[in-house]
């Protein structure tokens, strides 16, 4: 992992719990600090616990939270944290391969064995775990989660919000909407509106309705 001064991980979960174990192997810093939440639901209230006597000024945070409401679990910690003017970092392990053009905003974490491809974008707040393949050209929305061995092909664009399931496959040239679910392993060849939930289970790609979403109407 690279080695910010200052930095303080913040979370709850198996991402957290993994970026916790790699400091024994020497690929953490031995001095950052760790405060755990007692759970996810507790996020939204103790948030102002998590942040309290760190120094916007002189600490850089990661938040380090598995998907979970389609990460918006994740967002309250980030959002209380960019409020109180806190700087995020991103942290890629030793064994990922990241292009020198490829771009990475902030609090993403590049988990071990996976490759992110020249050209390619990861915005803000998305986890992209061990053995995961970004092709070429290929954009990740902001809060997203990448599950491991998936891959996302050349030029395809994921929006925000998005949850890819482990070992999913999505061909090159796709367009995601924000707010889609890809769950279960296999290739995905088609285009999905925001919104969109789909899994081999299913048959077919249904969509999620409700408060924040739009959805078809009848010509």
């Amino acid at each position: 992992m690279s080695n910010p001064e200052g930095l303080c991980l913040l979370g709850h979960g198996a991402i957290f719990e993994t970026l916790v174990n790699d400091a024994p192997g020497h690929s953490l810093p031995s001095d950052w600090q760790m405060r755990r939440a007692e759970s996810v639901g507790s996020l939204a209230s103790s948030s102002h616990q998590l942040l309290e006597g760190l120094d916007p000024a002189a600490t850089r945070l990661f938040i380090a939270i598995d998907q979970n409401a389609l990460n918006h679990a994740r967002l309250e910690l980030y959002g209380a944290a960019r409020l109180r003017g806190f700087r995020m970092a991103s942290l890629i392990h030793v064994r990922a391969y990241v292009a020198p053009d490829a771009k990475l905003d902030d609090n993403v974490w590049i988990g071990a064995a996976a490759f992110v491809g020249s050209g390619s974008q990861v915005c803000s707040d998305v986890m992209v775990h061990p053995c995961v393949r970004i092709d070429r050209g290929a954009r990740i929305g902001t809060h997203g989660w990448i599950g491991p061995g998936a891959s996302v092909g050349a030029d395809t664009e994921v929006g925000a919000h998005c949850v890819i399931g482990a070992d999913a496959h999505l061909r090159g040239g796709l367009r995601l909407g924000r707010h889609c679910l890809i769950e279960g392993a296999g290739e995905w060849s088609s285009d999905m509106k925001s919104g969109s939930f789909s899994s081999h289970e299913l048959g077919c790609c249904a969509r999620i309705v409700g408060a924040g979403y739009t959805f078809d109407r009848p010509a």
